[in-house]
């Protein structure tokens, strides 16, 4: 019979050899050269990926932190829009109001402009209704009647008109509204006040009169002839006395026959006796002052300037040449006057008058 726990028989190691010891060794050594290569790679391979995703990591972070400025730009940009946004409203709503109050101010300016030119408009003018009249017609109206307070309103001097007006009337020749305008001109240039700028004109007046009597010296030579003329041809003619002395001593005219003394003779009998040679001196006297009017006449109509034109224009041309700063047609024109003058030959010089000025018909 077989026992219950058989022994297994003892085998005996096998016997060793010289190459059955190097073989494994060598196969050994492989895997271990093996698996030490391997280990590299995958180390490399290891590093190299960590070394990868750490680049990732830091392009993601570079990237993060450039988001992050343009979003942060974006905000300071926006934020500045906002406030200059605000700020433009803010602006446009002052104007708005600034806008509101100036049309408000327009409207009322209008509405004032509009009342006067209808106050001045003839048309615009109340009118009363007759008691007892039917219809509405122009029997039925009275006229019209200005109140105190418009009575109050109108002008008292030259400078209380318009440019408009002044303009107008400098045009058709008053000197009282060229005067106005100088002055105004002188403001104007000067910058000074109104009141100022008469002692400017003063200036302008003493140098304008420079030559007054030079240039006046005709006429008044002309009028001081006429007067002479006309007194002597009534003395010479009918009075008894200086008759008798012309008639003998220039004229050697002798006394009518029968008439021993002049004072024989009545003054209509004198004047018959001269006027047998009076009346050729007077009456050619007369033709030739009448060809001389004639002359004048038809020089004005061929609008030949006279010697009183001519003396003008060199005032006015040699009074703008003198004050260059102003505008040379106002100081023409302004120029082109010569002053008033009384019974006793001397004239009144602006400079006298002052602010008020000559008389304007104001």
């Amino acid at each position: 019979c077989c026992p219950q726990n058989p022994r297994r028989p003892r085998l005996a190691p096998p016997a060793l050899s010289a190459r059955g010891v190097i073989a494994p060794a060598m196969a050994l050594a492989r895997c271990l050269v093996k698996s030490r290569w391997l280990g590299r790679r995958w180390c490399a391979s290891v590093a190299q990926g960590a070394q990868t995703v750490q680049e990732m990591m830091e392009a993601a972070a570079i990237e993060r932190s450039e988001l992050r400025s343009q979003l942060k730009a974006q905000c300071d940009l926006h934020k500045q829009r906002t406030e200059i946004l605000q700020k433009s409203l803010q602006a446009a709503e002052s104007d708005r109001k600034v806008l509101r109050e100036r049309v408000m101010s327009l409207t009322k300016d209008f509405d004032v402009l509009a009342n006067k030119l209808q106050e001045e408009t003839m048309g615009f003018k109340d009118r009363i209704q007759r008691k007892g009249v039917k219809g509405r017609g122009a029997q039925s109206r009275m006229a019209y009647r200005p109140s105190i307070q418009y009575a109050e309103k109108q002008p008292t001097h030259v400078c209380e008109l318009n440019h408009q007006s002044l303009a107008e009337l400098a045009m058709l020749g008053d000197h009282c509204a060229r005067r106005e305008r100088l002055l105004r001109e002188v403001m104007a240039v000067d910058n000074i006040s109104w009141g100022q700028a008469h002692e400017v004109l003063n200036n302008l007046v003493k140098y304008n009169e420079k030559y007054y009597w030079f240039e006046t010296l005709p006429y008044r030579v002309g009028i001081t002839a006429a007067f002479l003329g006309g007194i002597g041809s009534a003395v010479f003619v009918f009075c008894p006395g200086p008759a008798e002395w012309y008639g003998v001593n220039v004229a050697g005219e002798e006394l009518p026959e029968g008439v021993k003394d002049i004072d024989e003779m009545t003054i209509n009998q004198v004047g018959t006796w001269t006027w047998s040679w009076m009346e050729p001196m007077i009456g050619t006297a007369s033709f030739v002052l009448l060809c001389a009017q004639f002359i004048r006449a038809q020089a004005t109509k061929m609008n030949m300037k006279t010697y009183g034109d001519r003396v003008l224009q060199w005032r006015g041309n040699r009074l703008a040449k003198a004050f260059p700063e102003y505008d040379s047609s106002m100081v023409r024109a302004w120029a082109k006057h010569l002053p008033k003058v009384g019974f006793d030959f001397f004239p009144t010089y602006e400079t006298k008058f002052r602010q008020k000025g000559p008389s304007s018909g104001l």
